[in-house]
């Protein structure tokens, strides 16, 4: 059967359970480099929907015309 898509906030979700998890330091090894692996798909899945909403946002800034390209400037933070 496959996997329910999980939205942006389940997957942070499962993401910091996992993180608690392994920072208790008491699961086996086997099943921490599962949990790691999951953490590694699912911040991936976060980032992946992250830029999807960046780009969507940018689209509609640019079709409402307020978008303005601002240079990259080191040390902004």
């Amino acid at each position: 059967m496959a996997k329910k898509k999980l939205t942006f906030e389940e997957a942070m979700e499962r993401l910091e359970a996992i993180v608690e998890q392994l920072e208790q330091e008491e699961a086996p090894l086997e099943t921490a480099v599962a949990l790691y692996k999951e953490g590694l798909s699912l911040s991936a899945l976060c980032k992946e929907k992250l830029a999807a909403a960046e780009g969507e946002i940018v689209l509609l800034r640019k079709e409402a015309g307020l978008w303005q390209e601002e240079p990259f400037q080191e040390g902004e933070a």
